[in-house]
């Protein structure tokens, strides 16, 4: 797991060959003008959905086994918590066609805002979308990368 500034990016692009795409696009584009949905950079390979959402205080803790996830915050923030797969329990079997596991354990929590990025891989279960001290409605650009 990865958290740092967007301003660091280029620090990460040499981790995955893919990397570098995002962290261009997110150069070039603002996602605040971005509507919500699902857009590929290339294909299923690199793609991202941009959602709007409502903070909840407790969310269900996901990992994956395909994808590489980048998060980046377009607007609003939000925690998200964090702890290696390892220290879970999967509370629903992996859904190979969403790409995605449910488990129970506990977690550190990150604070998420629009500086920032956070990198979860298929080791890093992660819980998004959690309150910091109310909901909070948040504008957020999930990219999926095929690890």
């Amino acid at each position: 797991m990865i958290i740092d500034k967007l301003t660091n990016s280029d620090k990460y692009i040499s981790l995955h060959k893919d990397f570098k795409l995002v962290f261009d696009f997110l150069k070039t584009h603002n996602l605040q003008e971005i509507p919500c949905g699902r857009y590929e950079l290339r294909g299923n390979e690199v793609f991202f959905n941009l959602q709007e959402y409502e903070t909840k205080p407790v969310q269900k803790l996901e990992a994956h086994k395909k994808y590489i996830d980048i998060q980046v915050i377009a607007d609003g923030k939000e925690y998200m918590g964090y702890t290696n797969i390892e220290n879970t329990t999967l509370s629903e079997e992996y859904n190979e066609e969403k790409d995605v596991m449910f488990l129970n354990g506990k977690v550190d929590k990150l604070l998420a805002d629009n500086t920032k990025f956070l990198i979860f891989f298929p080791q890093d279960a992660h819980m998004p979308s959690l309150s910091i001290e109310s909901d909070m409605h948040v504008k957020k650009a999930i990219f999926k990368i095929m690890k």
